[in-house]
């Protein structure tokens, strides 16, 4: 088949990873690229040789030419373009998170579902080589049954990029309207990994505080997955003082996986902190260090253009879909009125209209459930030794 003809709307700090995963792809081209700031698109335009430079997104989305579109743009655009995305035809994959609120999700899924042409939300935390390397460990059993997960993630005052005025303008204009630069912009990415790695959240409890009133740490995220005895909790700090080494953010991530027989850790994402194999894996007896996986955070980015690309010559599922995307943005609600109101708050209560009162009544009929798990345990107990 001919090439796909990618169109680039919004030309900031994060086109780069993107149209990089574009040209390492042999049926993927940049073929226009969209911005209000005339300069930028012209930049970005030269850059990576696209044909066509627009400053309105609706003329590019008129251009026949223009098989399919990456919207890197706010989050409070991104209803109204991918809407008109949609309408025109082209396949689209937009920026996380998908949108600023539940309503918002619903209408795009429902234009999606309409649509003959793809649309998934970016999220290249899930297609991460170390993360997938730790997917595949754990559904392959070898560190048996998971049981809890943490994850850590540290920012700094120095270290990679030079992110412009306008960038960081646009997020504290977010967080002013509490949608938090840290646990709600970048937790798309740690719940996206939780969810990814143990299956959907069940509920959260989260304390979110702020030693500026602006960035959001230091915070903790703790979280129920729906399935099993699987739990999970997130550590949000900002050094203030501290110099973090990255090519990128000056912020990392590192993962710790627990199962009932092993341990894997991922040990780095975003930057560089951490030094040696970019995972490890202990078998309860000895760790064995993978030192050939690929770890440059660019890798997940290039994995989920791919998916894009591959999505739309029908070789793959996009992930994240539509629904994915918005059970990604529920957690991130959840955890907000959590802190907000500090209380449990059950993921489903965000869709009904009993509210508190809906996860109260959870957490009381799941307190009778175990009471009564525990009295069948005494009883066998009676009946002679068992294992625990």
């Amino acid at each position: 088949m001919e090439k796909v003809r990618i169109g680039m709307i919004g030309c900031g700090r994060i086109f780069d990873l993107h149209a990089g995963g574009y040209a390492q792809h042999p049926d993927a081209e940049i073929a226009a690229v969209c911005d209000v700031d005339a300069a930028a698109a012209e930049k970005k335009q030269k850059q990576w040789a696209a044909e066509k430079r627009y400053a309105d997104y609706r003329e590019l989305l008129d251009d026949p030419d223009i098989d399919a579109v990456d919207i890197l743009t706010p989050q409070k655009q991104h209803e109204q373009m991918t809407l008109d995305a949609i309408d025109a035809g082209k396949h689209v994959m937009l920026q996380k998170p998908m949108t600023i609120s539940l309503e918002s999700a619903d209408r795009m899924i429902a234009a999606a579902g309409k649509a003959k042409t793809v649309f998934k939300v970016i999220e290249n935390y899930v297609f991460y080589p170390p993360i997938r390397y730790c997917k595949e460990a754990i559904s392959g059993g070898e560190i048996g049954e998971p049981i809890h997960m943490r994850i850590k993630f540290l920012s700094g005052s120095s270290g990679g990029w030079d992110v412009p005025e306008e960038t960081w303008a646009w997020r504290f204009a977010e967080n002013a309207e509490g949608r938090g630069m840290q646990t709600f912009d970048h937790g798309h990415h740690m719940w996206s990994t939780a969810w990814y790695l143990f299956g959907d959240f069940q509920r959260v409890f989260a304390w979110i505080d702020s030693y500026n009133d602006v960035v959001d740490c230091p915070s903790t995220i703790m979280w129920k997955h729906a399935e099993g005895m699987r739990y999970g909790v997130c550590d949000y700090t900002h050094a203030y003082e501290m110099h973090i080494p990255s090519k990128y953010y000056a912020n990392d991530e590192w993962i710790e996986v627990y199962g009932s027989k092993g341990i894997i850790r991922v040990n780095r994402c975003t930057g560089n902190v951490q030094q040696g194999a970019p995972v490890s894996l202990f078998n309860g007896y000895s760790w064995k260090h993978e030192q050939s996986i690929p770890s440059d955070w660019s890798e997940g980015f290039a994995g989920s253009t791919n998916n894009f690309i591959h999505a739309i010559q029908g070789k793959e599922d996009p992930l994240l879909n539509a629904e994915q995307a918005k059970a990604i943005l529920s957690i991130s609600f959840a955890i907000e009125r959590s802190s907000r109101e500090r209380r449990e708050v059950y993921i489903s209560e965000l869709s009904s209209s009993l509210g508190e009162q809906y996860s109260r009544e959870q957490i009381q009929e799941e307190i009778q459930q175990r009471s009564e798990r525990r009295m069948l345990t005494l009883d066998e107990l009676k009946n002679g030794p068992r294992m625990l």
